[in-house]
């Protein structure tokens, strides 16, 4: 079993792209997590005294997220297959050799907020006199505008700021909770690696640098961009679906106490459900047999289908929908349901790896096909500075001597 999940070349469009990040926690990492996922190689840079956070949070949502590896869960998901650099870049000569790297990447990358960055001296300005045609990527709490733009941000504000905490908390009526998914710092993440990889575009076409911003607020925007422009032109909510209000998509609990969902509300996809249910006497029912009357008898509806589901288990009414080719259901999969999910398998985007420590496990990888093929490379995430030795010799070739003078002087 390997210890590395290496697509085909011909699926990793990003290959010969470096970018260098200075990231931490888990929006700015997912974003070069992205580019290496389709081949570019990505530098992580860490203070070798202060490394990510992300690192030592044993912690993830009050919940243990240690592993024997002595990283955690969430480090893992964010920052495989990067080469970890370790760099003081307060120190004068740490700030030389990121200077160095960057004269040989092509995308700088962090998410640190604006002041801690300028007094950092990896601002705009400062790094693209370094590199003459860098994309430098940046990500905040609230954006590069206003003036909030330097308060500092973590998911959950980005989320509640947005509005898109009301929406995924089902609506204002109820109590806001915070999913345990990071779905702003997602989001984000993936908005900035899109634009990124747009940005080389341009940097390409017009050989000059490129600036890409976004932050968690926008992110969390995007995130719940249907229902917040629903309320922008309606001026009112859209709240979420129930039997009640919509029978014909919602879910449905079963006799095992499993949920499936279903979406037979188009063409006639809800007389698939009555055959799949076993039910064809409804077919005739006048209350359900034109959009109007079902629209009329929609709680007599709701209770029938309630009631019949519950009636077996999910088993049995999967089996029997699967029967009928156009009815659009799932059962709900709980997290610990995928890793043998043979759909998952089959598309590569879960892959199996081999780790001293971890053992034989499983990784999601890049949901993406390329010419046909899987792309996401898959590989373990670096320990702090595992490969500042190689990367220092190989890339700006310096020696054992100079790289170990680095740090003893507390740079690298």
């Amino acid at each position: 079993m390997a210890t590395t999940y290496e697509p085909d070349p011909s699926s990793q469009p990003l290959a010969g792209i470096r970018a260098v990040e200075v990231g931490f926690f888990h929006a700015g990492p997912i974003a070069t997590g992205m580019l290496g996922s389709l081949g570019a190689e990505v530098l992580k840079i860490e203070d070798p005294k202060s490394p990510d956070p992300v690192r030592i949070a044993r912690r993830l949502y009050g919940q243990d997220a240690s592993l024997p590896n002595g990283s955690t869960t969430a480090f893992e998901a964010y920052n495989a297959g990067k080469k970890g650099i370790a760099l003081n870049l307060k120190h004068p000569e740490g700030m030389k050799v990121l200077h160095r790297l960057l004269a040989k990447s092509d995308v700088f990358l962090h998410n640190i907020r604006g002041d801690a960055a300028d007094r950092l001296g990896i601002d705009y300005d400062s790094l693209v006199k370094v590199k003459s045609d860098l994309v430098y990527a940046a990500l905040s709490g609230f954006g590069p505008q206003g003036a909030e733009s330097k308060r500092p941000g973590l998911d959950p504000v980005g989320l509640a700021r947005s509005g898109a905490l009301t929406v995924v908390s089902g609506g204002s009526r109820r109590e806001p909770f915070l999913p345990a998914s990071g779905l702003a710092d997602r989001i984000s993440g993936m908005v900035l690696g899109f634009g990124i990889v747009s940005a080389l575009l341009a940097r390409d076409r017009t050989g000059k640098p490129q600036k890409v911003e976004t932050s968690l607020i926008g992110g969390a925007m995007w995130l719940a961009h249907l229902n917040l422009q629903h309320a922008l032109l309606k001026g009112a909510e859209l709240l979420p679906t129930n039997p009640s209000q919509e029978p014909l998509l919602s879910n449905y609990q079963c006799a095992d106490q499993r949920w499936i969902f279903i979406a037979a509300m188009v063409g006639e996809a809800w007389k698939d459900l009555f055959l799949g249910l076993e039910m064809p006497e409804l077919l005739g029912d006048a209350r359900f047999e034109t959009t109007e009357s079902r629209w009329q008898n929609r709680a007599d509806m709701a209770k029938i289908l309630i009631g019949r589901f519950a009636s077996k288990s999910s088993d049995h009414w999967v089996e029997s929908f699967a029967r009928q080719p156009n009815l659009v259901f799932e059962r709900v999969q709980r997290p610990t349901d995928i890793a043998d999910d043979p759909q998952l398998l089959a598309n590569n985007y879960l892959v199996e790896l081999d780790d001293a420590k971890l053992g034989r496990h499983k990784r999601i990888a890049l949901p993406l096909h390329v010419n046909g093929r899987p792309g996401g490379r898959v590989a373990p995430s670096p320990g702090v500075g595992q490969h500042t030795t190689e990367v220092l010799g190989s890339l700006l070739g310096m020696g054992a001597a100079e790289i170990e003078t680095l740090k003893n002087a507390g740079a690298a």
